[in-house]
C-alpha cells in the first residue's frame, strides 16, 4: 500500500514542480508561440517546448534541433518576447523555419508565427508582403511586373505534427491600361508531410480566368524543402499542367540559405503568373521576416 502512495506523491510533486517553472500561458507544442527556456546556470534558449514528462522536458530550437532537459536543471519556461530575448541593438529573430511556408513559388500548409510579416521577392518581378493574422491564417498583397496587383490569403493547419493541410487563393488583377489584359484567381489546396525543416509538399489547384482571354487550367506542384546542414537547404518545386497542349512538366531545383530573419534562394525554377506564359529559367528569390 505504501508503494502506490509513494508513486502518487512523486507524480503530484512532479506536476506541481512543472507548474512552478512553466508559465501558465505556455502551450506545449503550439508552433504559434516562441518560448524562452532559462536554465539554472543562466543559459537561455529560444524555441518551442513540446514535451514534458517528469523528470524530462523536450525543447525544439528554431534551427530544428531537439534538446531534452532534466527538469531540475530548468529555471523557467516562458513566452519569448522582444523585451525578454533581445540583446541590446540586436533585432528579435523568429527562427529560420518561419521563412519556409512557401517554396520558390508554391504555397505549403505552414503559416508563420502570429504577428509575423514577411516580404518575398521572386525573380525580381514578383513582390509581396504577407501578414500572419493568426498562427493559421495569413493575408498578403503585392505587385508583379509589369501590370499585376496580387491579393492572396491562406488558411493552414500549421501544427507541430508531421501532417498538415491548407488552402488559399491568389488573385492577380491587371493594372494594365489595355482592357484585354488577363486576370486570374488561383484556388489551391496544399498537403505538407514532415517538419518545417524537412518536408514534402503537394499543391493542387485551379487557375480560373476571370476574363474571356484568360486561360483556365489545373495547376499541380510537388516538391519540398530539406535542410542539409546549418543554414543550407535544398528546394524542390516542380510544376505540372495536366491540361497544357504542349509542355506539361516544369522542374525546379535549387539551394536555399537562411540566416537570422532572411532567406536567399538560387536555382533553376519555373515562373508564372498563372495567366501569362510559363518559363523555366535560372531563379533567384529572397524572403525576410520583420
Amino acid at each position: 500500500m505504501r508503494l502506490p502512495l509513494l508513486i502518487i506523491l512523486v507524480c503530484i510533486n512532479g506536476v506541481l514542480y512543472c507548474q512552478e517553472i512553466i508559465a501558465p500561458e505556455v502551450r506545449l507544442g503550439d508552433t504559434s508561440q516562441w518560448h524562452l527556456l532559462t536554465t539554472q546556470r543562466g543559459d537561455r534558449f529560444i524555441g518551442n517546448a513540446f514535451y514534458v514528462q517528469p523528470p524530462e522536458l523536450g525543447f525544439r530550437l528554431g534551427s530544428g534541433d531537439t534538446l531534452f532537459f532534466d527538469l531540475s536543471a530548468v529555471k523557467s519556461v516562458s513566452i519569448a518576447t522582444e523585451e525578454n530575448t533581445r540583446p541590446a541593438n540586436k533585432p528579435f529573430q523568429v527562427g529560420r523555419e518561419a521563412l519556409y511556408q512557401d517554396l520558390f513559388i508554391s504555397n505549403s500548409a505552414f503559416c508563420a508565427p502570429k504577428g509575423t510579416r514577411q516580404f518575398r521577392n521572386t525573380q525580381l518581378a514578383w513582390n509581396h508582403v504577407d501578414f500572419a493574422a493568426t498562427s493559421h491564417y495569413s493575408i498578403g498583397m503585392g505587385y508583379v511586373l509589369p501590370f499585376f496587383l496580387i491579393v492572396r490569403t491562406r488558411l493552414a493547419s500549421s501544427t507541430e505534427g508531421p501532417f498538415n493541410i491548407g488552402a488559399g487563393i491568389n488573385f492577380l488583377f491587371s493594372l494594365s491600361p489595355e482592357p484585354d489584359f488577363p486576370r486570374t484567381a488561383h484556388f489551391y489546396v496544399a498537403t505538407t508531410l514532415g517538419r518545417r525543416d524537412k518536408y514534402f509538399n503537394l499543391n493542387a489547384g485551379y487557375a480560373l480566368g476571370l476574363k474571356f482571354n484568360s486561360n483556365s487550367q489545373f495547376v499541380i506542384t510537388g516538391g519540398g524543402a530539406f535542410r542539409l546542414s546549418g543554414p543550407w537547404s535544398v528546394l524542390i518545386d516542380n510544376l505540372y499542367l495536366p491540361d497544357a497542349p504542349n509542355r506539361k512538366l516544369y522542374p525546379g531545383l535549387g539551394l536555399s540559405y537562411a540566416r537570422g530573419n532572411s532567406r536567399l534562394d538560387l536555382g533553376y525554377f519555373f515562373f508564372t503568373t498563372f495567366s501569362t506564359d510559363i518559363v523555366n529559367s535560372p531563379g533567384i528569390g529572397y524572403s525576410r521576416n520583420f
